[in-house]
């Protein structure tokens, strides 16, 4: 037993960011079993009941703590490992191109985007319900890369073929809406809107360099004493939001670059695009 929890002690820490908010989602279910198994068995209200986003204004005012909690909450053991199997493959292909910190950005901002989405829905339609699950965080990350790589083509599982990102998002969306106009669960779709929204139209203003809810993140951490400085900088350093605006816009100038090898070989490259990709690789 003291080997296992070990060992999952070192896969957490080894991990990257969408590993251990896969551990921490597990974690939390399984704690969520017991608690219920234990001290709410034969009560009307679950254990997650009282970390999940309730409907309306009242029930915002009742545990407006839900709208930070429920992300980490889920109805079952499917819905948990659907949403975690959508971290992890998702965040892979986020994690190619971003820090792990802006990863906690678009899913913790996004998430809170889908509980807003959902208690102003829940509001104006008089819909009643409790809102838990990590899609809403899930669709800001995908819909973040869709604004950013819009026709990067992935293969969806069992099928043969691949499929650009900004065709699977309309596929999403279609669905979301159908679903809301059917009644199937309508305020967990408009969560996932509202984590959409939230993922597509913040990457518009972070390719610009402005992360001012990373910032806002970064702000609430520690920052240990730093002595002054015996040298002095001929110019100022750069600022996080310069150097994230700098950083993106080489890598899309890589990524045109690439896709022009792809489309028409490596020959078809002027000598400046050359060069380029040329000290990328070496500074990478």
């Amino acid at each position: 037993m003291n080997e296992l929890i070990q060992k999952l002690k070192t896969n957490y820490k080894n991990g990257d960011v969408t590993v251990r908010i896969i551990f921490i989602c597990t974690g939390v279910f399984l704690l969520n079993v017991l608690m219920n198994l234990i001290f709410f068995r034969n009560s009307v209200r679950q254990f997650e009941d009282f970390f999940g986003v309730i409907s309306g204004l009242d029930g915002f005012l009742k545990q407006p703590w839900g709208v930070l909690s429920y992300m980490f909450f889920h109805g079952g053991i499917l819905h948990l490992v659907l949403n975690m199997l959508m971290v992890y493959f998702i965040g892979q292909m986020f994690l190619r191109y971003f820090r792990p910190a802006d990863f906690l950005t678009f899913f913790i901002f996004g998430s809170i985007a889908g509980a807003a989405a959902f208690l102003i829905f829940s509001g104006l339609a008089h819909y009643g319900g409790l809102l838990i699950g990590a899609s809403a965080a899930v669709y800001s990350i995908f819909f973040a890369l869709v604004a950013y790589v819009p026709k990067t083509k992935v293969q969806l599982f069992l099928l043969n073929f691949n499929i650009p990102l900004d065709y699977i998002a309309y596929g999403l969306i279609a669905y979301d809406l159908f679903s809301i106009y059917s009644g199937n669960n309508a305020g967990g779709h408009v969560s996932h809107l509202g984590g959409a929204i939230f993922g597509y139209l913040y990457m518009r203003q972070f390719e610009k360099g402005n992360d001012f809810l990373g910032k806002l993140i970064r702000s609430f951490k520690s920052k240990p004493k730093i002595s002054r400085p015996k040298t002095s900088y001929k110019t100022p350093p750069r600022d996080d939001y310069e150097f994230n605006g700098e950083k993106i816009k080489k890598q899309k100038e890589i990524d045109k670059i690439l896709d022009k090898i792809s489309r028409s070989g490596y020959e078809s490259l002027t000598k400046e695009e050359k060069d380029i990709l040329f000290n990328a690789g070496r500074n990478g």
